[in-house]
Formats: C-alpha cells, structure tokens, sequence
C-alpha cells in the first residue's frame, strides 16, 4: 500500500510554490524605501528604522526617535501546462493533463520598526518583519494533485536591536530575534481512493541574530555587511488523514520536522554622486545547500501512527511519513539602483536586481517550482513636512521558463519506481511566474 509519501508537513516553514519576494523561500519585503531600488543599497542606505531588518548597524545613523510602518502586497501569476502518469505493478496509466495558472494566492506582507537614539554613539530598536512565507492553491483536480495541492505559511521574525557609531566612518549593531513559523498543508495521497486527503497542522518558535558594520571613509559614500544566522526550527503539529485509505473516517498523528533557515550575507553599496543623484549596488549570498532533503517523521510515542503507517506491516519504515531529496544549491543575489533627488519633497527611484535560484533543474518540484528571478522597480519618497515620510514602490518580477519532472520516493530516499504496488507518481510540464508587488510605508520622527 502506498505510504503518505510526499510534503505533508513541509509546510510549516518551507513547502511552497512559487513566492513573490526572493529566490526559494526567502522574502525582502521587509522595506518599502530599500523596494524602490530593488534593495539595492538595503544595508548602507540608512533611510528609516526598516535598514535594522537588513543592517542592524543602520540605526545608529538616525539621528531621530522613529517609528515604520508599512507592509507589501504580491500579487503572483503562476502558469503551469504538463501532465502526470501513475505506475503500479509495472503498469502506468492515470494520465492527466492540465494548465493551472491560478495557485499562487495574493498575499499581504506587513512589517514595523520603531528606532530611539540614547546618545549620540548609542542606538537601540526593534522591529517586526517576515523573512520567509508562502501562499498557494492549486485546482483540486490538477495533474499534480498527489504531489502538492494547498500551501499556507506564515514567518514571522521580532527583533531587537543595539547600534553604535564608534566615529563618524564605523558603526556597528547587533539584532537578536525570536522566529514563529505556523503553516497549514493539504494534498490528496492515494489514487486507489482519489479523495482521500491529509491535512497538517503546525508552528514553532526559534531564535537566531544579525550582526552587521557600516563604514564611511567618506561622507558621501556608505559601504555595509551583514550576517544573518540560520534558525534551526523544530516543527511540531497535527497530521490529520480523512477517506477510505484511513478506515473510512478521521484519524489524527501527531508529526515532526526539523529544518533550518539558511543563513546569509549580505554586501550593500550607497554613494551620493552630487546634491541630487545616488547609486546604490548589493549582493547577498545564501547558504541553501543546507536543505538536501526533507524528512518528516511521526512524533508518536510509538515511533508511528495512522497518517504515517495505515496498513500497519506494509512499509519497512512505518515512522516516516515523507522523505523528499532536495539538494539545494548555495545562490547569489544582485541589485542595482539610483535615487534622484527632484525637489526638497520629491524623491524618485529606480533598480533592477537578479535573483539566482538555489532549485536545481533535476529537483524541482509542484511546491517549489523556482527559477532565476528578475525584478525592475520604481519607487518614491515624499517628505510631507512635520517629520513624516511615505515612501512607494512598485516592482515586477519575471522568471524565464522552467521544467519540472518530478516523482515520489521511497522512506529510504530512492526514488520509488512503480514496479510494485506502491505507486510511483510522475508530473512533467513547465512553469512561467511572473508577479506584481506593491509597498508602501509611513515614516514618523519625533
């Protein structure tokens, strides 16, 4: 009998289609100022209390008390065309054709920041942000329906923050943040009782920092580093199992994932060429060879359960509910942009950044079908007088055409071949994302 062999509970920080922010499943809509410029810049352009999020020494370089608040809203397009075949006993069939171009739901990402100067050298903030996040649904009849259906994951990060500014060409800071990551995931399991379906459940709380220095060897030009570290969760939730594969009724497990955010660095350029116009330039490394594989397992006193193993005696593993080979890559990320000063209140903005994927063609799968990542911003920032500031952008991400063939695996992380009775499921097609994002934050000193 087959076992529950794909993401059931992947979802809780990671599982996920195709996100309208950075590559895999990482977010930057942590700053509507840095957004204009496609965050190029995001960690040397100390503009509002929201550079903490990238640079912690930022905020030793306002000169004010402030409060941010804002948020983004993607707005993704997904297109998939393919087909999926079923094999058992050596036999395949089960063809199903289809073209999605709806799975990727519109999602609101809001962030806040609040910064306070204590001297002149010392600064203290905290800030709420999400890092990483994902929305997706596909059609419940997709070919891909045994292999991925709805996502939804929220993270969430609240960080505190020092800054010290030792002279006037070096600042440091320093962010220690506690991560909650929740999800929900749904996907049909066994094709012998198409509406069976599992539903899962989950959240954990973890902790992690960023450390970061800014320096100045000249007054018009700002170079900054950062490092975020990773965050090693420990997803713990319900797996709940409905349809004839679980005894015709409900069953409930309780399930386990450990999985770490990566951690990253990140390079940020600012120079002010005259009165009026500045460059920026960026450059962030992720560490995502981290994620190889993603293995779920029962968290039952029992070491199994009625998710992971319905038919006790038929799988050699019955704790595993899901084991995926992933093996990521370590990706780059660049952004180049510039600002123009237009009057005392107006200032416009502009950047294109390239957003490598850490998917490897070979791996790619219905939950994250990523690829190569282009996006072109515009932006502004209004000075409306009395020490408040709006800041607007709008981008757009395009991402070539990708392939995905994709199958299930064995508890041991073989692929499963369809020879026996355990079904191998097997999804070819192509994918083209595009998205549309929107930012907006208002900026108040005091």
């Amino acid at each position: 009998m087959k076992k529950i062999n794909q993401s059931l509970f992947a979802l809780s920080t990671l599982t996920l289609a195709m996100q309208a922010g950075a590559a895999g499943f990482a977010l930057n809509e942590s700053s509507a100022a840095a957004a204009g410029t496609a965050y190029a810049g995001r960690g040397s352009n100390a503009e509002d209390a929201s550079i903490m999020a990238a640079n912690p020494a930022g905020i030793a370089l306002l000169k004010e008390r402030q409060v941010t608040v804002g948020g983004a809203v993607a707005v993704p397009k997904g297109d998939f065309k393919g087909a999926s075949t079923i094999t058992a006993n050596g036999n395949t069939g089960g063809n199903i054709s289809s073209s999605n171009d709806e799975f990727l739901n519109t999602s609101v990402i809001p962030f806040g920041y609040f910064s306070m100067p204590v001297d002149d050298q010392l600064s203290f903030g905290f800030g709420v942000y999400a890092p990483f996040g994902s929305s997706t649904d596909y059609d419940d009849n997709w070919a891909g329906r045994y292999l991925a259906d709805e996502t939804q994951v929220t993270i969430v990060n609240f960080q505190s923050t020092v800054g010290y500014k030792f002279s006037d060409q070096l600042s440091l800071g320093l962010g220690v943040f506690a991560t909650y990551g929740e999800g929900e995931l749904s996907r049909f399991v066994y094709p012998q009782s198409p509406n069976d379906n599992v539903v899962i459940k989950g959240d954990d709380v973890a902790y992690g920092w960023n450390i970061g220095a800014i320096w100045q060897p000249q007054e018009s030009t700002s170079l900054g580093v950062s490092y975020r570290s990773s965050i090693k969760l420990k997803l713990k939730g319900d797996a709940t199992g409905s349809g004839a594969l679980f005894g015709g009724g409900t069953v409930t497990e309780k399930a386990k994932l450990d999985i770490t955010l990566p951690e990253n660095v990140d390079i940020s350029l600012t120079h002010k060429i005259d009165d009026r116009w500045t460059v920026m330039a960026g450059a962030t490394w992720t560490r995502w060879s981290q994620f190889d594989k993603l293995v779920i397992s029962s968290d039952e006193a029992s070491g199994s359960g009625p998710v992971s193993n319905p038919i006790p005696g038929a799988s050699p593993a019955p704790g595993i509910i899901t084991y995926v080979q992933e093996n990521w890559k370590n990706s780059w990320a660049f952004a180049l942009g510039a600002s123009y000063k237009y009057s005392d209140q107006l200032t416009l903005k502009a950047g294109y950044a390239l957003d490598q994927t850490p998917v490897q063609d070979d791996y790619r799968t219905a939950r994250i079908p990523d690829g190569d990542r282009n996006w072109l911003t515009v932006g502004a920032k209004y000075e409306l007088g009395n020490d408040w500031t709006v800041d607007a952008a709008y981008g757009y991400m395009f991402a070539g055409t990708v392939k995905i063939d994709e199958g299930n695996y064995r508890d041991d992380g073989s692929s499963e071949t369809g020879t026996g009775p355990s079904p191998a499921f097997n999804l070819k097609g192509e994918y083209n994302n595009t998205a549309h994002l929107f930012s907006a934050s208002v900026t108040k000193r005091f």
